[in-house]
C-alpha cells in the first residue's frame, strides 16, 4: 500500500501537466480559429495593408504621423514603427493609433541601444561596438531583457536589433559602432544574448541586416553598397551570425539592400532578390520565421525602382512584411491588382497575413491592444536598476591599450601633483572632473567648444609641471568619414607634449579612431572609452585610481591592434562609486525614507545642512547632501576627528614600536602639571575610560582634554607637529585632502571619511599601498565607536558583518554640546539601514 501512495504525488504531477497541456493546446486551437475568423473577413485590400508598417511620430504635425493616422482608417496598415519621440507624447500618441485601428496594430522600434533611440527622456544603453568589448555576454542578455521590459512598457512587441554584421571594414560609415566588433563568433555570441534577452522578456527581436552590411563602404541609407564578395567568403563570414540566431530561434530577420553579384547576378538589391531572400535564407539557410524589409525608403533600393512598386518586388522576393513603403496606397493597389491578375496568389496572401496576426495572437494584442499607462511611466523606464546595468557595462568594457610603466592605477597620491584637461567638455568635461576629484585633488582645466591651438598650448604650459597629466578627449566623433572629430595639429601637439612627461590620453570615441591619433604611443597610457556618457567617464575615473580594474578588450583591428587585445589594471584598490540597485537594494525607498529623517531635521532648526554616504562592499552607493552643504564641502568635525587623527597616530607609532599602548602617559608627558597623567594608560586615553580631569573616573566619559594629552604624545614621540605627522603618514597617503587638522579646528567630509573605513576594512592596505598592519587597522576599526557619534547627531558607522557603513555629518558646532542635548539623527539613520537591510 505504501509503494502505491508513494506514487500519488506523480500521478497529481502528471495529471496537473496534462492539465496544462490541454488548456495550452485549446487555447491554441481558438487562438488559430481567430485568426481564421478575421482573415475570412477581410477584403484583399485589407489583408495587403496587414502586411505594410508605417512610421509615426510623437508630433501630429508631422507628415508621417499625419499619413499613418490616414492610413489606419483607410486602409487598415498591420503596424507602426515610431520615429524620434517625446515619452509622455509618444506614448498618447501610440493609444491614439491604436484606438484608430480595427485590428489592434503591432507596434515596432528600431531601438538598438533602446527605447532611448527613439524616445527622449530615457536612458541609453551602450552601443553594440562597446558591448563587443566585453569578455562575456552575460551583461548583454541583461542588457536585451531591459530593453525588452522598456519596449513593452510602451506597447512595442518588435525591436529591429540586434545588428549582427560583422564590422570587417573600418571605413564603414553606416554599421560601425551599431556592430559587436570584427569577430564573428563574437557577433553571433553577444547577438544571441542580445535576442533571447528580449524575447524572454516578451519582445520579437529581428537579425539584421541580411546577409551582411558590414564590408560596405557605403551607406545604404543614401546608396546601393556593393558587396563584390564570393559566395563561399559570405557564407564562411556573413552568414555565420545569422545561422547561430536562426538556430536559436530568432522570431524575424531583416532584409538588408546590398548589391551582391555572387547571390544574384541581376543586380537587385537583396531586399528585393527572391535568390537571396527565397533560395538562400528560406531555402538554404531553412529559415521558417519572419522575414522583413529594411526600411523601403531608404536611397539603396528607393531609388532601383519606382516606390510604389517596391513592396510587390519585396514580396515577390519572399519579404513577409514590408517595412516603411513610400506612396503606401498606390502601393497597396499596385499589388491588390497583382492578386487579381494571379501575380500573387491567394492561399500566399493569407499565409503572410496568417503570420502578422499569429505574432499578435502571441503578443495577447490580436483583440485588443495594450493602453500605454502614463502613470510612473517616466520612472519605469528609467529605473535605477538600468542605471546600474549600464554602469557595470561601462566598468567592465572600458579598454586599456597601453600601460607603459603601470602608470594606471595611480597609487601613491602623495608623491603625485595630478593634472586634468578636457578637450571639448561641454558635455560631461567637468563630471568627469568631478569624478576625479571623488579620490583626491585635481588641478582641472576644461577647454569648451571650438578651442584654438593657442587655448591648448596655455592649458599645456600651465600644467606641464604636474607630475602625472590626465587628458581627456570628449568632443569625438564615431564616423571614419570625419576622421573620428580627430585635428591631426592637436594630436601632433599633444603627443609631442607627452614624450617626456607621464600623460594618460582618454579617449572618448570609436576604438577604430586609434590610427588617427599619430604616435600615441607616447602616451604614457591610453583608455578607450567608446562614447561621452557619463557612466564611461565614471569608469574611465575608476580605472585610473584602481577602484575598479579594466576588462575591456578591443572589439575590432585598430592599427596593429588586433581584436581581443586589452591591457588588465588592478581594481578594487580604493572606493568605487554605483547606487543601491548594483546590490539589488531599492534604493529609491532607502533614499525616501533617509532624505525624510534628515530633511524634517532641518526643517526643525536642528542644523541647517549635512552629508551622508552609505558604502557596501567598499562602494559607495548613496553619496548626497542636504540643505545649505554641498558633497565636496567640508563639514566641521570636533569629536569624529579623534577616530580619523589621534587613534589612528598613535596605533601607527604603537605598530612601529615607538610606544605601546599599555604605557603610562605621563612616560611622554613632562610638562609641568602632568603628573596627574603618571598612571593613566594610553589604551585608557583612546577609549576615554578615564577623563583626565577627574582622576576619580574610571568609566567612559567623551572628554577633549584626552585628545589634547594624546596630540601631545604623539608630538613627543615624533618630534614633529601632530597635524603634520597626520597630514604626512596618514591623511595624503589616502587621499583625503579635504579634511585639515589645525589646533582644536579639525574639518573634512563624508567622501574622505569613506575612504577612511575603507583603508581599516581593506586591512590597512589602500590605493595598492600598505599603510598600516592587519591588526593595526582592526584595532583602529574596534575602537572607532569611542570616536564615531557626536551629540550633534553626526555618525560614522561600520559593521563589518554586512560589510556596509553609514557616515552622516552636518554642520551643527558640537564643541560646547552637551550630552543632554544630543540630537539622535544618527542612531535614528543607523536603525533605519539596519531595518532596511533586515527588510530585503
Amino acid at each position: 500500500m505504501k509503494k502505491y501512495l508513494m506514487n500519488i504525488p506523480l500521478l497529481l504531477l502528471s495529471f496537473i501537466s496534462l492539465t496544462v497541456t490541454a488548456q495550452s493546446f485549446t487555447n491554441s486551437i481558438n487562438g488559430q480559429r481567430k485568426i481564421d475568423e478575421i482573415i475570412s473577413r477581410l477584403t484583399v485590400r485589407e489583408k495587403i495593408a496587414q502586411l505594410f508598417i508605417v512610421s509615426f511620430s510623437s508630433d501630429p504635425r508631422n507628415s508621417s504621423t499625419i499619413e499613418a493616422e490616414a492610413l489606419i482608417k483607410k486602409e487598415g496598415v498591420g503596424g507602426l514603427i515610431i520615429m524620434n519621440s517625446g515619452l509622455t507624447s509618444g506614448a498618447n500618441m501610440i493609444n491614439r493609433l491604436q484606438s484608430l485601428s480595427k485590428i489592434p496594430l503591432l507596434v515596432t522600434i528600431d531601438g538598438e541601444w533602446g527605447v532611448a533611440m527613439r524616445f527622449d527622456s530615457v536612458v541609453q544603453f551602450p552601443r553594440q561596438m562597446q558591448l563587443g568589448a566585453l569578455t562575456d555576454e552575460s551583461l548583454v542578455y541583461q542588457m536585451g531583457a531591459a530593453i525588452g521590459r522598456q519596449s513593452k512598457r510602451l506597447g512595442i512587441d518588435v525591436n529591429y536589433a540586434p545588428t549582427i554584421d560583422i564590422n570587417s571594414n573600418p571605413r564603414n560609415p553606416v554599421i560601425n559602432t551599431r556592430s559587436f566588433g570584427e569577430s564573428p563568433e563574437i557577433v553571433a555570441k553577444y547577438g544571441k544574448a542580445y535576442m533571447l534577452g528580449m524575447k524572454d522578456a516578451g519582445v520579437l527581436g529581428s537579425a539584421k541586416h541580411f546577409p551582411g552590411h558590414g564590408d560596405t563602404e557605403d551607406d545604404s541609407h543614401h546608396t546601393l553598397p556593393l558587396l563584390n564578395f564570393s559566395k563561399e567568403r559570405i557564407d564562411m563570414l556573413e552568414l555565420y551570425p545569422f545561422r547561430a540566431l536562426i538556430e536559436a530561434g530568432v522570431d524575424m530577420v531583416m532584409i538588408g539592400h546590398l548589391q551582391i553579384p555572387s547571390l544574384d547576378s541581376s543586380g537587385r538589391p537583396s531586399s528585393i532578390s527572391k535568390p537571396i531572400v527565397s533560395g538562400l535564407l528560406r531555402g538554404e539557410l531553412e529559415y521558417e520565421g519572419i522575414i522583413i524589409s529594411d526600411a523601403l525608403n531608404m536611397k539603396g533600393v528607393s531609388e532601383y525602382i519606382s516606390p510604389e512598386l517596391l513592396p510587390l518586388e519585396a514580396y515577390k522576393a519572399g519579404c513577409d512584411f514590408i517595412l516603411m513603403p513610400e506612396r503606401v496606397t498606390e502601393a497597396i493597389t499596385v499589388m491588390e491588382k497583382a492578386v487579381e491578375r494571379g501575380e500573387i496568389s491567394i492561399h500566399s496572401l493569407n499565409m503572410r497575413v496568417r503570420k502578422m496576426l499569429s505574432v499578435k495572437l502571441k503578443q495577447g494584442i490580436l483583440e485588443d491592444y495594450y493602453k500605454i499607462s502614463n502613470q510612473n511611466l517616466y520612472e519605469d523606464l528609467n529605473d535605477p536598476n538600468y542605471l546600474s546595468l549600464v554602469s557595470s557595462i561601462s566598468d567592465k568594457s572600458v579598454t586599456v591599450v597601453n600601460n607603459r610603466g603601470n602608470l594606471i592605477p595611480i597609487k601613491e597620491l602623495k608623491k603625485e601633483k595630478i593634472g586634468y584637461l578636457s578637450l571639448g567638455g561641454d558635455r560631461n568635461g567637468k563630471e568627469l572632473a568631478a569624478q576625479l576629484q571623488l579620490y583626491t585633488h585635481i588641478d582641472t582645466i576644461v577647454l569648451r567648444g571650438k578651442y584654438s591651438q593657442n587655448d591648448l598650448n596655455r592649458a599645456l604650459n600651465q600644467l606641464s609641471d604636474n607630475s602625472v597629466i590626465i587628458i581627456a578627449m570628449h568632443n569625438t566623433d564615431a564616423r571614419p568619414q570625419r576622421d573620428f572629430g580627430i585635428d591631426s595639429n592637436q594630436i601632433k601637439r599633444l603627443t609631442d607634449f607627452a614624450q617626456n612627461k607621464r600623460v594618460v590620453f582618454a579617449y572618448f570615441g570609436n576604438p577604430l579612431a586609434l590610427p588617427q591619433i599619430k604616435n600615441y604611443q607616447n602616451f604614457s597610457s591610453v583608455i578607450i572609452g567608446y562614447s561621452n556618457t557619463i557612466y564611461n567617464n565614471k569608469s574611465v575615473a575608476g580605472i585610473l585610481f584602481g577602484s575598479i580594474g579594466a576588462e575591456g578588450r578591443l572589439p575590432v583591428t585598430s592599427g596593429t591592434l588586433s581584436p581581443g587585445y586589452s591591457v588588465r589594471t588592478e581594481g578594487d584598490l580604493r572606493i568605487s562609486y554605483g547606487i543601491p540597485e548594483d546590490f539589488k537594494l531599492a534604493g529609491n525607498k532607502l533614499r525616501a525614507e533617509i532624505d525624510t529623517i534628515i530633511n524634517d531635521d532641518i526643517l526643525a532648526g536642528r542644523y541647517n545642512g549635512a552629508q551622508l554616504i552609505l558604502m557596501k562592499n567598499n562602494r559607495v552607493i548613496i553619496n548626497t547632501s542636504y540643505g545649505s552643504m554641498k558633497t565636496d564641502m567640508q563639514v566641521k568635525i570636533n569629536r569624529i576627528s579623534g577616530m580619523i587623527a589621534h587613534l589612528p597616530a598613535i596605533t601607527l607609532l604603537a605598530e612601529r614600536g615607538k610606544l605601546s599602548l599599555e604605557d603610562f602617559a605621563g612616560k611622554y608627558l613632562k610638562r609641568r602639571g602632568d603628573s596627574r597623567l603618571s598612571n593613566v594608560l594610553l589604551s585608557d586615553l583612546l577609549m576615554h575610560r578615564t577623563d583626565i580631569s577627574d582622576a576619580d573616573s574610571y568609566k567612559f566619559r567623551y572628554s577633549e582634554s584626552n585628545k589634547e594629552a594624546l596630540r601631545r604624545v604623539v608630538e613627543y614621540v615624533t618630534l614633529h607637529n601632530f597635524e603634520d605627522f597626520v597630514k604626512d603618514e596618514i591623511l595624503s597617503l589616502i587621499g583625503m585632502d579635504r579634511t585639515y587638522i589645525k589646533g582644536d579646528f579639525a574639518f573634512s567630509n563624508a567622501n574622505d571619511i569613506a575612504k577612511f573605513i575603507s583603508f581599516l576594512r581593506s586591512k590597512g592596505v589602500y590605493g595598492g599601498l600598505e599603510l598600516a598592519g592587519e591588526e593595526s587597522a582592526k584595532w583602529i576599526l574596534n575602537m572607532m565607536h569611542y570616536y564615531s557619534v557626536s551629540p550633534n547627531g553626526s555618525i560614522v558607522w561600520y559593521d563589518d558583518k554586512e560589510d556596509i557603513a553609514l557616515i552622516f555629518l552636518n554642520d551643527k558646532d558640537d564643541s560646547k554640546m552637551a550630552e543632554s542635548q544630543k540630537i539622535n539623527t544618527g542612531d535614528n539613520l543607523r536603525r533605519r539601514v539596519i531595518d532596511f537591510l533586515t527588510d530585503i
